[in-house]
């Protein structure tokens, strides 16, 4: 896995074509369908599309559909193996999404395909494994969760209550999400505002967990959540295992923590540029050329912009300080730049 698209909370495996050359594609438990970027239209020999589907990503504001194309699938290979993969996909403009992740992202694996197989993320070693089911030591895999693969809606698994607890209900795995989930306020037993809410400690399915950021709306799990786990996805038997590795986030490396740290300061003392003390919303990290500078990517609930703050320091031994920060529009166009702390 690549440690930057971690931190974006995003995992990312580089697919072929038949005539070969690495695309980065997104893998997506929450997607039902396989969609590919529109640049890819005219190598595929795709002309007029055999229908229309409205495609609309996880964060985005309602109405913010694409009305997408959909295709024949073409054959997809992961190194020099061919994938098995649905009969149909879409179209979709990612450039948008690769300026903001700071990535290039030419699709997104989904279900159609995933369900066929049994993978693991690990990571702590930063490996994605495509593993055999008929040879898993599920002993050493941690807890089984049964699931439910539904056409329309990605993964879901029954009978069980959110990250705020409450009643049981389907809970939809989604590696897409790079929050650590969703809460359904009429589900839970926990007192939870409209939009996104901290919690600072939570208990589930009998295991301690801290600091963990969850938008309002269906019960799900996302891949911050996910990530504190060595997970293994046994789709071909149903069956997701999740085993503990750590009660907080992800630690991806001291100087990514530290400098995430500083933003968190600001923001708790209220003197985040563009933001009130104790906002919350899904952030990503864009890619700098100096490794001791980061640019955090923040988006609120509701809110097609995204927040850009860009903050350095000289060495290990010298405080951080904000660069910049600004604010952009959908397409990456600046709307507003900000004054410093």
């Amino acid at each position: 896995m690549d440690p930057d698209a971690l931190r974006d909370g995003i995992v990312i495996v580089n697919l072929r074509l038949a005539d070969g050359g690495d695309l980065p594609f997104l893998v997506d438990t929450g997607s039902p369908g396989t969609l590919f970027d529109r640049t890819l239209m005219s190598k595929l020999g795709w002309r007029l599309p055999i229908g229309s589907v409205a495609v609309r990503m996880a964060g985005e504001p309602e109405g913010k559909a694409q009305k997408s194309g959909v295709y024949l699938e073409p054959a997809l290979y992961l190194a020099g193996t061919k994938l098995k993969t649905g009969h149909l996909c879409a179209s979709y403009d990612f450039k948008p999404k690769s300026t903001n992740a700071g990535h290039p992202l030419m699709g997104i694996l989904a279900m159609d395909c995933l369900k066929h197989y049994c993978i693991q993320f690990d990571f702590e070693a930063r490996e994605m494994r495509f593993l055999d089911d008929r040879r898993l030591d599920v002993s050493q895999l941690g807890r089984a969760y049964p699931l439910s693969v539904f056409p329309f809606y990605g993964v879901l698994f029954t009978k069980h209550p959110g990250l705020a607890g409450g009643k049981n209900g389907r809970l939809l795995i989604d590696t897409g999400d790079n929050s650590d989930g969703q809460i359904d306020p009429s589900l839970s037993s926990a007192v939870v505002s409209n939009g996104w809410n901290h919690l600072a400690q939570c208990v589930w399915d009998g295991k301690s967990y801290t600091d963990l950021d969850v938008d309002t709306g269906i019960n799900s799990i996302g891949l911050r959540f996910l990530a504190r786990h060595l997970v293994t996805f046994d789709f071909p038997n149903r069956t997701m295992h999740l085993k503990q590795t750590d009660i907080g986030p992800p630690m991806l490396d001291e100087e990514y923590n530290s400098a995430f740290a500083f933003i968190k300061g600001l923001n708790e003392a209220g003197r985040q540029p563009g933001w009130l003390k104790g906002d919350h919303g899904t952030l990503e990290v864009e890619k700098h050329p100096d490794p001791g500078t980061f640019v955090f990517a923040v988006r609120k609930k509701g809110d097609a912009s995204l927040y850009h703050y860009t903050v350095t320091r000289v060495s290990k031994d010298t405080p951080w300080k904000m660069q910049r920060a600004w604010r952009t529009d959908k397409d990456g166009a600046t709307m507003e730049e900000f004054a410093l702390p």
